[in-house]
């Protein structure tokens, strides 16, 4: 087993990567915690990965309050005493997301909290206990986006540029402590998430066939959609000892959409 002794948590565990990455997590060996907002969709997916056989435990987390946070790592150090692993998984934008010129600003400051601050936080507050517990692996989520120029996206690849530099900063920072930290670049993940925000927005710039030239999010994507299996496969490979020498990098798991 890939993850057999270790202990993670992963934010962002009630639908999509984070669910699929507890399954498969637990399945190679490891102890999870999922944490989200959703207590009733986290607490179904901890019990389906405890009846299929694993360890699980749900904690309820707002990674973007330093008070939640605080809680959870506290739930953590009582209940395991270490950890290993922390994926975080939790990120997104919305369909008010905009040009610069257009966007309100109050989604631009959303946009850093949801996607910047949810990184920052947990590793605040958990990082200290993967040192303790002799080192590990720190996943962070970026985007495809964050490479890229994106029509209508401006908070959102800013946000997740953001991602990618903290990422390489704390690679040197706690390498020191055997602490190896990644980043991974979704693509479009063909999740519920997505189609809530195609939905929203039929008429976004991401999705108009007329911005082909401009690179648009599903058109792009080579090999189809990612599925979240996909990222969570990724996710898995960091977190082993398989990726024992791998720091400070970001992975690509975009279905060649990069490439454009």
């Amino acid at each position: 087993m890939r993850l057999a002794n270790k202990i993670a948590f992963i934010t962002g565990a009630a639908e999509g990567i984070g669910a699929c990455a507890a399954g498969l997590f637990s399945r190679e060996g490891a102890k999870v915690i999922l944490s989200d907002i959703d207590e009733d969709r986290g607490r179904k997916v901890a019990d389906q990965v405890t009846s299929a056989g694993g360890d699980a435990v749900f904690v309820r987390c707002d990674v973007t309050s330093e008070a939640s946070v605080r809680e959870a790592a506290a739930a953590v150090q009582e209940r395991y005493g270490a950890l290993h692993i922390l994926y975080n998984n939790v990120g997104g934008s919305t369909p008010r997301d905009d040009r610069v010129t257009d966007v309100d600003l109050e989604e631009f400051w959303s946009a850093m909290k949801l996607n910047v601050l949810s990184v920052v936080l947990p590793a605040r507050h958990l990082i200290p206990l993967i040192a303790a517990s002799g080192g590990g692996s720190v996943i962070n989520t970026a985007s495809y986006m964050a490479l890229l120029g994106t029509a209508g996206r401006d908070c959102y690849t800013a946000s997740k540029g953001a991602v990618v530099s903290l990422t390489r900063s704390m690679a040197v920072e706690f390498g020191p402590d055997n602490i190896r930290v990644n980043v991974i670049g979704p693509g479009a993940v063909d999740t519920e998430r997505l189609r809530r925000f195609q939905s929203a927005r039929p008429d976004h710039p991401t999705f108009d066939p007329r911005n082909r030239h401009r690179r648009p999010e599903v058109a792009s994507h080579i090999m189809g959609l990612v599925q979240p299996e996909d990222v969570a496969n990724m996710a898995l490979f960091l977190a082993s000892d398989e990726s024992v020498r791998i720091t400070g990098s970001l992975h690509m798991v975009d279905s060649g959409a990069s490439c454009w």
